[in-house]
């Protein structure tokens, strides 16, 4: 169904795609990370932050003011953004609950 700009579904992850390719993720790749486009569901692009991203501390930030601005600003039509990733998994996430570490400034 398209949106109140015309855009379909696959138009708005046809061109989500070419921005994650060409601006985004070559921008989340200097702090490690990648951001995975999903899906599409009702002008709302769904995303897996991955690397470095991945239960970082400025994860909610970068989706908000970074990401999701930038689409809005490139396509009218989008929604909204959705973070289906798992920010307490994985091999070296910076949030992993239970985990206890020390200050640095103690």
């Amino acid at each position: 169904m398209p949106t109140t700009t015309g855009l379909t579904d696959d138009r708005i992850f046809d061109v989500v795609d070419r921005l994650f390719r060409e601006e985004i993720n070559p921008m989340v790749a200097r702090h490690g990370g990648k951001v995975e486009l999903l899906d599409v569901q009702d002008a709302t692009v769904v995303v897996r932050m991955m690397g470095g991203c991945q239960g970082c501390g400025m994860a909610t930030v970068t989706l908000r003011q970074g990401i999701e601005t930038a689409l809005r600003q490139a396509i009218p039509g989008v929604q909204g953004i959705k973070d289906i990733t798992d920010h307490g998994s994985g091999k070296n996430p910076y949030y992993a609950p239970g985990v206890q570490g020390r200050s640095a400034v103690e």
